[in-house]
């Protein structure tokens, strides 16, 4: 695709310390200051988005006519007029519209994955494959379901359809000969592209393949020397559901047209980001930290969870235990226990699911309020159940309370809440969500930084703010590709939304761009309770108020993710055991 030059520059949207030139089809540009920005509108985005669906499925479209020609071919060649042969092709076609069955359903749920959740390595399929599923919810994707069925059943019934219309013409033979083709190609396509989809050539090269990453890297928090003030922060640590700088406009360092999350993007500002100052600055996820229970390990002991090594031999199952997921980390939840924190973990959804609730009461004897817990308490109706189990709306009312009540003590506290309206696919859209835009989506965004941002406020106005700071932080990048990419943000540098608020002393870093990821959260967030740590590291972190580089710093990310999926004696003998 080609855009002249004088038809390039309709598509620009705005133009910052930048100065153009169109002459007939050139177009040329000089930067006139340091930050030269063309932010082009979203119809640019969607004459590239058109041309790239175009050219990618045209030749399929071709095969697939080709293919049908092959079949008009084959029922005049392969014509019988035997009638005993007539049970033996009716078997064969029963097996044929089985493989098209197979074959429909597979291409049809990794399209679905592909276009919704981009690349999923296969270690993360795997991981979910190995842990308890309670408390999930697959209720959005009913539809989905309903759709694939129906589909499924239509294509069946059609090329049955046709070979009944066929025997009485005694011209079958060939059809039925082609539908089994048709059905081993489309199971040998799906099993192409899920190798492509799901890594597994990377899979298998990461799992026959060691790392000497964490021997190297790794602190270990519980033998460091990390000092504490004679006066103990508060902590308040808010994980937004697949929040991402992305989500704010060009103009203040996303991806999007319009600014999704004004609310957060100016707390982001006005506070700590690690950024020179001027945009959005924000964490890189790494592999094994792409999911929720991924990233609170990240955040919290400063290591992902190598899908590859994680099994239910090593995480217990069911977790009936208070003390089997990664019992070798020691944990910010660890730290602060040892201190005399009084610690709470608050989710509107079921801790069991993943593991949180083990992990949590495991590293720091955190007090989980899940969504059980909220009906056995009487704060929800016992059949009360919509999203992943109650909105967001609630969690934030029931923070306040359990904050309030924690601040009565008297003791310094650890309150950590997850949010969930966010979740992919097109989160959940609650009575305070308003209809400003197109996409549900981004209204579920907009509410989203709406009631943190009160929430917030509402903190800063209580007694205890003074000796409390807060971390606001998204858990990883969202999973639904098919949003992200019909905004246009498909190769934005995409990064995990963070901020530190009220930090100890007022703290601030250096005002260099930091390049760093939520591994480095652990250490970062002790600094701003105005934690002395030696060395400036802990876990695979390093605590960004410091000078010392970061492994993404050092490495590059795409050293550091590939490490990091490898198989580790390290993380499998010290970290998977107690």
């Amino acid at each position: 695709m080609e855009f002249a030059g004088k038809k390039l520059a309709e598509y620009f949207k705005k133009v910052k310390q930048v100065s153009y030139q169109v002459q007939q089809n050139i177009i040329t540009f000089q930067g006139t200051g340091k930050d030269p920005r063309i932010i082009m509108s979203r119809k640019f985005s969607q004459k590239l988005y058109q041309f790239y669906f175009l050219f990618n499925r045209v030749p399929y479209i071709v095969l697939g006519l080709l293919f049908i020609l092959l079949g008009f071919v084959q029922v005049k060649v392969f014509s019988r007029t035997q009638e005993e042969e007539v049970g033996g092709y009716f078997i064969w076609m029963l097996i044929a519209d089985v493989l098209i069955a197979v074959g429909v359903v597979f291409n049809y749920a990794l399209v679905y994955f592909e276009s919704h959740f981009g690349q999923v390595p296969f270690g993360q399929l795997v991981y979910h494959l190995h842990t308890p599923l309670d408390g999930t919810d697959i209720s959005s994707y009913y539809g989905v379901i309903g759709k694939g069925v129906l589909l499924t059943i239509g294509v069946c019934v059609a090329a049955f359809g046709i070979y009944e219309l066929l025997k009485r013409k005694k011209t079958h033979a060939g059809y039925v000969g082609w539908c089994t083709t048709l059905g081993l190609l489309l199971i040998l396509y799906a099993g192409v592209q899920a190798c492509i989809h799901f890594d597994l050539v990377e899979y298998y090269q990461y799992t026959h393949s060691r790392t000497r990453l964490y021997e190297e890297h790794y602190v270990d928090g519980k033998t460091a020397s990390i000092t504490f003030p004679e006066k103990k922060r508060n902590l308040i640590y808010i994980f937004l559901e697949s929040m991402e700088t992305t989500y704010a406009d060009r103009e203040s360092g996303g991806a999007m047209q319009e600014n999704y999350i004004p609310e957060l993007t100016e707390l982001a500002m006005r506070n700590e980001t690690f950024s020179s100052g001027e945009l959005l600055n924000g964490a890189y996820h790494v592999s094994g930290a792409t999911y929720t229970m991924g990233a609170l390990a990240a955040q919290t002991a400063g290591v992902p969870i190598n899908e590859n090594q994680v099994s239910n031999e090593t995480l217990n199952g069911t977790w009936e235990s208070e003390n089997n997921y990664l019992p070798g980390v020691w944990s910010i939840g660890d730290v602060l226990a040892q201190e005399g924190y009084n610690q709470e973990f608050l989710i509107g959804s079921n801790g069991a699911f993943a593991g949180r609730s083990s992990y949590f009461k495991g590293h720091g004897n955190y007090a989980v309020e899940d969504y059980p817990a909220a009906k056995q308490q009487g704060r929800i109706p016992e059949d009360y159940k919509v999203w992943w189990g109650y909105e967001d709306e609630k969690l934030f009312e029931f923070a306040k309370e359990d904050i309030a009540t924690l601040a009565k003590s008297g003791e310094p506290f650890n309150f950590t809440m997850l949010t969930v309206d966010t979740h992919a696919t097109g989160g959940y859209v609650c009575d305070l969500c308003k209809d400003q835009y197109e996409e549900q989506f981004s209204n579920v965004l907009a509410c989203s930084s709406r009631q943190a941002a009160d929430f917030i406020h509402w903190i800063q106005q209580q007694d205890f703010y003074e000796n409390t700071t807060i971390v606001m932080a998204g858990d990883h990048l969202t999973m639904d590709s098919y949003y992200i990419a019909g905004q246009g943000a498909e190769g934005f540098d995409r990064k995990v939304y963070f901020t530190v608020i009220n930090p100890a002393g007022g703290k601030r870093a250096n005002g260099q761009q930091r390049v760093y990821t939520t591994l480095d959260i652990y250490p970062t967030t002790l600094s701003a309770l105005g934690v002395s740590i030696e060395g400036s590291r802990l876990g695979l972190g390093v605590d960004l108020y410091s000078g010392v580089p970061t492994l993404a710093e050092e490495y590059g990310m795409e050293y550091l993710n590939t490490e990091l999926m490898k198989n580790s004696d390290y993380y499998t003998k010290k970290l998977l055991y107690k």
